[in-house]
């Protein structure tokens, strides 16, 4: 009999334990890049490239294509099989004919973008907590804020700078995956 108390509160604890270890674990998005990979190769896109966080739920695409519908097809494939992450579109468009001018104009643009995203960050007070990078028009947040309120906000205030084509949100609020608006 004592035997089998003893046997019953320790399977109750490893149960217990079992289901609190689960509950604490950060969960881990679907590993998509290989397969998304081999569809972007099948569909003719090689120099567009794969990258993913699966602990912040985000699958960022980078490289170059030669026409926005190559990029837009990229994106397209992507969420397909992306499911519920995020997919940054960091995409490059540089024409064959004018790859020189474009890498420019395209560097020139980013540059603007974080230069008056600083700008609003300042106005706000956010800078010492908001960081950001820019690439190709695409706008990525981090860092750690206070609400959800104030995340929503800094999102949408990155989302009005001009140029700006998406934002991926990856602010944190205690245990929130990241976000995107395009």
């Amino acid at each position: 009999m004592k035997a089998s108390k003893i046997y019953l509160l320790s399977a109750t604890l490893t149960t217990a334990l079992t289901v609190m270890s689960c509950a604490t674990a950060p969960t881990q998005s679907a590993d998509v890049k290989e397969s998304l990979k081999r569809s972007l190769d099948q569909a003719n896109l090689k120099d567009v490239t794969v990258a993913q966080d699966r602990t912040k739920g985000v699958v960022t695409l980078g490289g170059h294509v030669v026409a926005e519908s190559d990029k837009s097809q990229a994106a397209s494939i992507a969420k397909s099989i992306a499911g519920e992450q995020v997919v940054a579109n960091e995409i490059a468009v540089i024409p064959a004919d004018n790859a020189s001018d474009a890498k420019n104009f395209n560097s020139a643009l980013d540059d603007g973008i974080e230069s008056n995203l600083k700008a609003a960050l300042i106005s706000r007070k956010l800078q010492d907590i908001v960081k950001f990078n820019v690439k190709n028009n695409v706008v990525t947040l981090s860092g750690e804020v206070v609400s959800q309120q104030l995340r929503t906000q800094t999102e949408t205030l990155a989302s009005e700078v001009p140029n700006v084509k998406q934002v991926v949100n990856e602010l944190q609020v205690k245990g929130q995956k990241a976000t995107s608006s395009n």
